[in-house]
């Protein structure tokens, strides 16, 4: 990722909204904090927000690496101001013009569907833009497919197909 930030291009985490958004989310702090990548704004797209509002509301659940984190340090990473909500079409559309770098982690996990299909549909192109899968992809679905190299995608869009060109870095 590293390596695509200093490039100045945009990583996208296709994820699902509860569980493994959160530890991707600590897992960017602590690379932030500890200056591994560059300290960009991570947007959260799709219901991560909510559902890390009830691990910052309820932090007894999280697990225990976690909790000693935010209890003995008194420092919770889920509340970092690096992450920012992406509250609508508007914001989002923002976003995706928006030529500086930053990371995304957006719904739905495995690309069937959600705002996660905005960015790639407009960032895939680009070599200088990634896209990190941290979650299953089942077989059949788009993630399993650009996991797997695929470089031309073929989605339905009100209607009509469009093929987009996969030139973007892929990592899981």
């Amino acid at each position: 990722g590293k390596r695509c930030l200093s490039k100045k291009g945009k990583i996208l985490v296709p994820v699902f909204a509860v569980g493994r958004s959160q530890e991707v989310m600590i897992v960017l702090e602590q690379l932030m904090k500890e200056k591994e990548i560059p300290r960009v704004p991570v947007y959260l797209d799709g219901m991560i927000w909510e559902a890390t509002a009830i691990h910052t509301a309820y932090p007894e659940y999280l697990n225990s690496k976690l909790r000693t984190q935010t209890f003995q340090k008194g420092k919770n990473p889920l509340l970092s101001d690096i992450f920012v909500r992406i509250d609508g079409h508007e914001m989002r559309q923002k976003i995706i013009d928006d030529p500086d770098p930053c990371i995304v982690l957006a719904t739905s996990g495995m690309m069937v569907g959600g705002p996660v299909m905005e960015y790639f549909k407009s960032w895939a192109e680009n070599e200088k833009n990634m896209i990190i899968f941290v979650g299953y992809q089942a077989e059949g679905s788009l993630g399993r497919r650009i996991q797997k190299g695929w470089r031309d995608i073929h989605i339905t869009v009100g209607g009509n197909v469009q093929t987009i060109k996969v030139n973007m870095m892929i990592e899981t």
